[in-house]
């Protein structure tokens, strides 16, 4: 969606005074420097359903011929926006244009997620893109959602498994933390599952697409794979957890169900059910 910026941004509501003053920051630099030629916001801001506490995910299209200079530009400019506490500049790993993405924190508790990139490369599409600056009418691609293969699916699902698999392990050997880190990330592909199951757009981002999206339909059931240290809690979230995922992927669409690593599914159930403590 393009808008006129300024007037977007100052209709935020109060509650979002703070980001409405970084990204006024932010807009008024963009539109005193050529080189820059989009200036967006997404997510939930761009959605209208953020909060004093949501952070504002960004991007920005910069045309120059030294990438990096302009860029560090942006650095300091994203930095002045607000009471910095820290920042950082990274490249995001699988990511292969070219871009830098920068992360602030604000001591109002403010924080700014920005990608940069060339002005020359397609601005890639996002869910709840609001277009704040846009003098030379770039090509922005709409948001479609692609649905996610089966292959990646069978990878989340996999993944899950092998995770639980090392609770069994971690639990046989008595290291409570090992198995306790591994039960929380078996559980980040459970959630992934469930959004793929609801159709939730993102579905990768898991429990924060499925708060986002489908929010009466996370299960209250989760909670039972929540454990401590005690080792007899553990062992009864793994198995619990182990028993959703295998119902998520149930309520998977045919032709991603039978993308499903079964095989592993069954031994690690079986092997679960088999650990006395």
């Amino acid at each position: 969606m393009t808008v006129e910026g300024r007037a977007w941004i100052e209709r935020l509501p109060a509650e979002l005074d703070g980001q409405r003053a970084i990204l006024l920051r932010l807009l008024d630099w963009s539109q005193a420097d050529e080189r820059v030629s989009l200036l967006v916001v997404a997510c939930s801001v761009g959605r209208g359903a953020a909060d004093r506490l949501s952070d504002l995910d960004m991007g920005m299209a910069v045309a120059s011929a030294d990438f990096d200079a302009a860029v560090a530009e942006v650095h300091r400019t994203v930095d002045g926006a607000a009471d910095l506490v820290e920042s950082y500049r990274h490249k995001i790993p699988g990511l292969a244009m070219p871009h830098d993405r920068i992360f602030a924190q604000y001591s109002n508790r403010c924080q700014v997620d920005l990608l940069v990139i060339p002005a020359a490369e397609a601005y890639p599409a996002i869910k709840d893109e609001v277009v704040l600056y846009d003098p030379d009418g770039l090509p922005v691609t709409s948001f479609e959602q692609h649905p996610v293969t089966p292959g990646q699916v069978r990878e989340w699902a996999f993944n899950g498994w092998a995770c639980l698999a090392d609770v069994g392990k971690y639990l046989r050997r008595g290291s409570v933390w090992e198995a306790l880190e591994r039960l929380h990330q078996a559980r980040a592909e459970l959630w992934r599952l469930l959004a793929v199951a609801c159709g939730v757009a993102n579905p990768q981002y898991g429990i924060t697409s499925l708060l986002d999206f489908a929010p009466d339909r996370v299960p209250a059931e989760v909670a039972a794979t929540v454990a401590d240290l005690d080792p007899a809690r553990l062992l009864a979230a793994a198995r619990d957890l182990a028993r959703q995922l295998t119902e998520a992927g149930d309520a998977l669409p045919p032709e991603v169900r039978a993308a499903l690593p079964a095989a592993m599914a069954g031994f690690i159930t079986a092997d679960l059910a088999a650990i006395v403590l």
